[in-house]
């Protein structure tokens, strides 16, 4: 099950590293988180105290989603002022 949540993050950085698009950014993160969250919940697990890394994991979930509805928020408004959601117009919000 390890490899499944090291596949997930790996799935997530390639996603954060090849996508143009903010919304692709964001999916690539959760994927991250997820990869991340599962990592923990079957340290959890495999340490016979799985209650903690399920506790751990929904606290890491939670704040994946206020991540995600900062970023869409984000998404919506750069393509109401701009048109798309590119990187790039992200960039030239800075000024």
């Amino acid at each position: 099950m390890i490899m499944v949540a090291a596949a997930l993050a790996g799935f997530g950085v390639t996603c954060i590293l090849y996508r143009k698009t903010l919304l692709g950014l964001m999916i690539g993160l959760q994927l991250l988180i997820l990869g991340a969250t599962l990592g923990f919940v079957l340290a959890g697990v495999s340490a016979k105290s799985a209650v903690e890394g399920h506790i751990f994991g929904i606290f890491i979930l939670a704040g994946s989603v206020g991540l995600l509805s900062v970023g869409l928020a984000l998404s919506v408004r750069l393509f109401f002022l701009k048109g798309n959601t590119s990187m790039d117009e992200l960039r030239s919000l800075r000024n």
